[in-house]
């Protein structure tokens, strides 16, 4: 039979666990994992990691426990493994070429874009409010201004991206519009402004339905934000 860590490993790996979460939580990285408000949990749920495991370290060692538990428990180790040798960035440009369904959208719903920023001849949008007002023909010659990071488009140019987030990354979404007349020369997942004018939605042949688009007047590579999904 396979034997998993004996308890006090098991109170080990659940207090570096613990150290992890807070670790993570405590900077900008968690944010490649999930939305920002999900913060005060991951701090919580870090707090309590560290405490079980202490309080499980100080009982164990009054009682002198040391059997071995479960196989399961092994399981412990994969989070903190990837998190401190691998740790895998914020999704980008290969999982998003890899998106084969279009994005819902709300029904019915026709989001306004307000007023252009303050002192300028344009307004700052949200990919997926652009998406949503694209479906609206009001929305054409509108100047709006863009930021995402560039993935590939079959049909030329490139999309300008962003993943939409319910949660964390795993239920992610990208929301994509296309810059057909985008220059060959910025390579994916680099982050861009992009100030350009609303046109009509486009078909990529190699996608099959209509996508939101802008034609750009300006495009200039920006730092990724730390928040990179909306």
């Amino acid at each position: 039979m396979t034997r998993g860590p004996d308890r006090p490993t098991q109170h080990v790996l659940l207090l570096l666990l613990g150290v992890v979460v807070l670790v993570v939580a405590g900077s900008d990285r968690y944010l490649d994992y999930v939305r920002a408000g999900f913060r005060p949990f991951l701090l919580a749920a870090g707090v309590v990691a560290v405490v079980l495991a202490v309080a499980g370290l100080l009982r164990g060692r009054s009682r002198g426990d040391g059997h071995p538990g479960p196989a399961v428990g092994w399981l412990l180790v994969a989070p903190v493994a990837v998190v401190l040798v691998v740790a895998p960035p914020a999704l980008g440009s290969y999982t998003a070429s890899r998106q084969v369904a279009p994005v819902a959208v709300p029904p019915g719903g026709v989001t306004a874009l307000g007023p252009d920023d303050p002192g300028e001849d344009h307004r700052t949008v949200r990919l997926f409010d652009y998406l949503v007002a694209s479906q609206s023909a009001g929305l054409e010659g509108r100047r709006v201004r863009l930021v995402g990071f560039v993935s590939p488009r079959a049909a030329g140019g490139w999309y300008v991206t962003r993943f939409v987030v319910n949660c964390c990354a795993a239920d992610a979404t990208a929301v994509r519009v296309a810059v057909p007349d985008g220059a060959a020369d910025v390579a994916p997942d680099t982050w861009v402004e992009v100030v350009g004018v609303a046109v009509p939605p486009l078909t990529d042949p190699a996608v099959g339905y209509p996508e939101p688009a802008v034609d750009a007047v300006t495009v200039q590579v920006v730092e990724a934000p730390a928040e990179t999904y909306e």
